[in-house]
């Protein structure tokens, strides 16, 4: 939005301190420790339930996200009269293929919903086989391993290929690093946390190291490797996010005095609808603050811009949450997302 640059050498520090594109970061992380938490704490995990888990998240996110779909292909073939919509970009949806292929994906950002749905191909192996060889021996092999692939990977086809840091083997580390948080949560493990401000300023320095580990200036240093940098980022964002959400969702006081009033916990509720729809809403509020609102300059446009998405996404996505999502949270005890 024309945010004036500050450089530190070659550095650029506005690009640097953008954070907010990270929170697809955080959003893995959440995921990953949503789904081991509440699946571990209900029974032991075996082979018979992971159809039923695949099935469960499938009727939990399907109904609202095809609907979305269509409706951004619509955009696509009568709006903006984009003439490479075709059967494939229905077809990379309906199996959640987004990451995978992303020139056949409805809307840029469902590449996400595609890794998330990776991820819930191996959460419950570790779910499984926790109770088996125990949950520490399981997560170095499933994590461990995709943590090589993702070496391995970069360096055989080093730079010519960026498409692999869209998926579960680069983005592991981020999903394990959630589901270690949910495990301390789940045995209640307080004790390496008792100097809990000194720990929250840790993991916040780990998780801005990892930001600028995925800066562009960073990625510049190495033509050929710097998806090696963008791999150590997304380890130590992971590794801080997790920190983070551990620490939050551990100290109930504050958390629920901050989190715990009817708009955020409504703000909870409508998340996932207000993911499917935001990019309809935002990119418009943004030129339309540029045009109208001359005095939005520097830091002032993009805050404001974000408020007024929020105030018109809040009722959009409680209406699609009441209509896509609701009816379908009964089905089979569904947990919510």
């Amino acid at each position: 939005m024309g945010n004036a640059r500050y450089y530190i050498g070659h550095f650029d520090l506005t690009n640097i301190l953008a954070l907010g594109g990270n929170g697809v970061d955080l959003f893995f992380v959440i995921s990953g420790f949503c789904m081991y938490y509440f699946y571990a704490a209900k029974h032991k995990f075996s082979y018979r339930d992971f159809y039923r888990f695949l099935v469960k998240r499938w009727v939990r996110l399907s109904p609202a996200f095809y609907t979305a779909t269509v409706v951004y292909l619509l955009i696509r073939i009568f709006i903006s009269q984009d003439i490479n919509v075709n059967a494939a970009s229905l077809f990379t949806s309906v199996f959640y293929l987004n990451s995978i292929f992303p020139r056949d994906t409805a809307a840029s950002h469902f590449w996400t919903l595609g890794v998330e749905w990776q991820f819930y191909l191996v959460i419950p192996f570790l779910l499984i086989y926790q109770n088996r060889i125990g949950f520490k021996k399981i997560f170095v092999i499933i994590f461990g391993l995709l943590f090589l692939v993702a070496i391995v990977s970069v360096l055989v086809i080093r730079n010519r290929f960026d498409l692999i840091t869209d998926q579960i083997f680069f983005r592991g580390i981020e999903f394990g690093c959630g589901t270690v948080a949910g495990r301390l949560l789940l045995i209640n493990n307080i004790a390496y946390f008792k100097s809990r401000a000194l720990w929250l300023l840790t993991f916040i320095v780990i998780t801005y190291a990892g930001r600028v580990m995925i800066s562009n200036p960073v990625l510049s240093l190495s033509a050929n490797y710097n998806n090696l940098f963008k791999l150590s980022g997304f380890t130590l964002m992971g590794a801080g996010f997790s920190g983070i959400l551990y620490l939050a969702v551990t100290s109930a006081k504050w958390l629920n005095l901050i989190l715990g009033n009817i708009l955020f916990k409504t703000m909870g509720k409508i998340s996932y609808s207000f993911y499917l729809w935001h990019p309809l809403v935002i990119p418009v509020v943004n030129h339309y603050t540029l045009i109208y609102m001359p005095f939005a300059k520097g830091i002032t446009a993009p805050v404001l811009s974000t408020c007024i998405s929020a105030i018109i996404l809040y009722p959009i996505s409680i209406l699609s949450y009441n209509m896509l999502e609701k009816p379908f949270l009964s089905v089979g005890n569904l947990t919510t997302k």
